[in-house]
C-alpha cells in the first residue's frame, strides 16, 4: 500500500549543503515573489545555475551536490510554481504501487492519499568539466548524455502507474480504456496525468538538436514535456549561461500552464480510493521482495 504523501518543501540538500548555496537563494527568492510562472524565476534558474556549475569547478560544491542538489532544486522550483498557480499543495510518496512493480517513489505529484492523478519527473543535466570529470571534454559532458536512459525510466515508470490506474478504474466500475495499437494515445487517456520536464545545458549545436530530439521521444510516453536549455555564452566562459530556444510546445511556460489547468481540475474532484490491492504488491508480499521502482 502506498504511504501518505509529505507535503513538498526544500530538499535537505538544497537547504543545508554550501555548494548548493546560490540553489537555496535563488527558491527563497522565488518563495517570497509568490511566482506563477517560469517567466518569473527564469533569471534567478540561470544565475543560480551559473553559480552553482562555477562551485563546481572550483570544487566548492560536491558529487553529492551535483547528483542531489541541481535536479532536486529544478524539482523544487516547478512544484513551488505549480503550488502558488493552481493553489494546491504537492506532495513526495512513497511505496505508490503500479500495476507491475509495488513500490514507485514519486517526488511530487497530487494527491496526498488515494489513487495518484497527477504526477511530475524533472531532471537537470549536462555539466561543466569539474574535478569529479578530470576526462571529460574542456565544455563539459552534453546534456543529452544520459538522456535514453533517464527517458527509458521515466517512460516504464508512466506506462506501470497508468496500467495500475486502469484496472483500479475497472474494478470500481469504470468502462477499461484498452489499448488499440497506439501506445501513446492509450497513455494520454489515462491518468496520472504525467509531465516530464528538462532543464538541459547544451554544450553544442548538435547536442542542443539531440536534447530536443530525446524530448520529443519523452513526450511519446507521457501526457507532456516541458524543456529549458541553455548554453555557455564561449568556451572561454563554461559557466556563463544564454537561454536556447525551444520549439513552441516544448517550452516551459507553455507546458507549466497546461500542467497548472491539470491540477486546478483534479483538485475539484476527491481522488479514488483503490478497491482491493495491487497484483504487484499481492506479488510483493507473497515473495518479500524489497524492490523499489
Amino acid at each position: 500500500m502506498a504511504t501518505a504523501g509529505k507535503i513538498r518543501t526544500i530538499s535537505k540538500t538544497v537547504a543545508l549543503k554550501p555548494g548548493c548555496a546560490p540553489l537555496k537563494k535563488a527558491y527563497q527568492k522565488s518563495v517570497e515573489s509568490h511566482a506563477k510562472t517560469w517567466s518569473q524565476v527564469e533569471d534567478h534558474f540561470l544565475r543560480a545555475m551559473e553559480s552553482f556549475d562555477a562551485n563546481l569547478v572550483s570544487g566548492a560544491a560536491d558529487m553529492g551536490d551535483l547528483q542531489n542538489g541541481k535536479g532536486d532544486f529544478f524539482n523544487d522550483l516547478l512544484a513551488l510554481i505549480l503550488e502558488n498557480c493552481a493553489g494546491v499543495s504537492l506532495f513526495s510518496r512513497g511505496s505508490v504501487p503500479g500495476l507491475i512493480f509495488p513500490k514507485h517513489h514519486l517526488d511530487v505529484t497530487f494527491p496526498s492519499d488515494g489513487v495518484v492523478e497527477f504526477m511530475l519527473e524533472a531532471k537537470a543535466v549536462g555539466t561543466p568539466k569539474h574535478p569529479g570529470s578530470p576526462k571529460q571534454d574542456e565544455i563539459g559532458r552534453p546534456g543529452s548524455a544520459d538522456l535514453d536512459k533517464r527517458i527509458k525510466e521515466m517512460g516504464f515508470k508512466t506506462i506501470d502507474l497508468k496500467g495500475e490506474y486502469s484496472r483500479i478504474m475497472a474494478a470500481l466500475g469504470e468502462e477499461p480504456r484498452t489499448m488499440t495499437g497506439n501506445l501513446t494515445t492509450w497513455l494520454r487517456s489515462v491518468k496520472p496525468r504525467s509531465y516530464v520536464f528538462f532543464a538541459a545545458r547544451a554544450t553544442s549545436d548538435k547536442d542542443h538538436a539531440r536534447i530536443l530530439r530525446f524530448a520529443d521521444l519523452a513526450g511519446l510516453v507521457s501526457d507532456a514535456v516541458g524543456v529549458y536549455c541553455f548554453a555557455p555564452i564561449s568556451n572561454a566562459h563554461p559557466t556563463k549561461y544564454k537561454r536556447l530556444p525551444v520549439p513552441p510546445n516544448l517550452e516551459l511556460d507553455r507546458v507549466l500552464f497546461g500542467a497548472c489547468q491539470d491540477l486546478v481540475s483534479l483538485k475539484a474532484v476527491p481522488p479514488a480510493q483503490p478497491p482491493t490491492p495491487s497484483p504487484a504488491v499481492i506479488a510483493d508480499s507473497g515473495s518479500g521482495s524489497s524492490r523499489e521502482g
